[in-house]
């Protein structure tokens, strides 16, 4: 969101109708300030529950490698908000949005043209232009675009997962490369109604981020513009994050007794939610099944969902441990990725099926069963 805020004589703010009903303030309340002197602003609403912890800056004290090296590293859950200066001088700034949930990036947004979800399916040869062209004109009614292509026959629930995928990756990797702007990272509940599970972790995106913005130098640098001298370099920043790596690694707690059996009943009951709501969400879902990449397709051998929303969770460590690839702990960890990959799915397939409140809901829901309160 961005608009112009109006300061009365006593200090007070005067949002715009529109941002204070997107705020919920429709009715009027106090709202906290964050910002960072010639930098970027945060307004939130004043609220007990309201997350207060925030640090900002611009990007010419830290890079957005750097950013998000030190969220990843603390393992923090929160929304990291980025403002690039527009190309050909103009004012407006261009914005990007990444959703961080304990260090891990689980969905971002931008303002950016060719970060819009229809010019990269375009991009992944997913959809053609006319596809497009034709879905673009049903999203008036109020549907989102990726749940009209779904519905519309163009694509599979499984392919649109690929490409909402593929877009919060290139929003983040193409963050890097940007030398000018300011950012502010604030703590929070993550929005685990739009989160999907990349292919990579936070820690190898860092590293494809960092060649990202190695080239981007070489770039401006064979064209005689200026570079961002001073900064960390890549090579360093490579042996941090191997370094931190390791010590995630080695000091994450052990998984709790019995996640698998948590997995198995949380993926029942999200697949019997959301088909109250529709009847053929079994087979959406299954068509996950046969785009996941060929390197985890043994861990999957013999799964499916079954019509009851059963998923033999067990049989996926038992796949894990007979690959030989890993023994023990390591084909256990294996084994819960693999399964949290299909949960995110499930959840983004939920999400575009049911309407936002009860979506919401069954997250809440989900989240006390992976707690072990429900």
């Amino acid at each position: 969101m961005r608009a112009n805020l109006a300061v009365g004589p006593e200090g007070e703010i005067r949002v715009p109708p529109a941002e204070a009903e997107g705020l919920g303030l429709a009715g009027g309340g106090l709202v906290d300030l964050v910002s960072a002197r010639g930098a970027c602003a945060l307004l939130v609403p004043a609220r007990d529950d309201a997350p207060h912890a925030f640090f900002a800056g611009t990007l010419t004290s830290l890079t957005v490698a750097e950013v998000v090296q030190f969220v990843f590293t603390s393992l923090k859950t929160g929304v990291l908000l980025l403002g690039f200066p527009a190309a050909g001088g103009e004012r407006r700034l261009r914005r990007r949005s990444i959703y961080f949930r304990d260090g891990q990036v689980v969905f971002a947004t931008s303002t950016d043209p060719q970060d819009r979800l229809g010019p990269v399916l375009v991009g992944l040869e997913l959809i053609g232009e006319a596809d497009l062209e034709r879905a673009s004109r049903l999203v008036k009614s109020g549907r989102p675009l990726g749940q009209v292509l779904v519905d519309e026959g163009v694509l599979t629930p499984a392919q649109l997962y690929d490409g909402v995928s593929a877009q919060v990756r290139e929003i983040l990797l193409s963050s890097f490369e940007e030398t000018a702007g300011e950012f502010a990272f604030l703590e929070g509940p993550a929005d685990e109604v739009q989160a999907v599970k990349l292919p990579e972790r936070t820690r190898d995106l860092l590293l494809l981020g960092m060649k990202r913005l190695d080239q981007a130098e070489q770039r401006r640098a064979s064209a005689g513009e200026p570079t961002g001298g001073g900064r960390i370099a890549a090579d360093d920043l490579a042996s941090a994050v191997a370094e931190i790596a390791v010590e995630v690694e080695v000091e994450a707690p052990v998984p709790r007794a019995g996640p698998f059996e948590t997995y198995r009943r949380i993926l029942r009951h999200v697949a019997l939610a959301t088909s109250a709501h529709a009847p053929d969400a079994v087979a959406r879902i299954n068509g996950w099944f046969s785009r996941v990449p060929e390197t985890k397709r043994p861990l999957l051998a013999g799964v499916a969902m079954a019509e009851d929303g059963e998923v033999d969770t067990a049989r996926v460590l038992d796949n894990a441990l007979a690959s030989g690839t890993h023994t023990g702990p390591a084909a256990r960890a294996r084994a819960l990725e693999v399964l949290e990959e299909l949960l995110a799915f499930v959840l983004f397939e939920a999400k575009n099926r049911l309407p936002r409140a009860e979506a919401e809901r069954l997250v809440r829901e989900v989240g006390r069963m992976q707690m072990g309160k429900a």
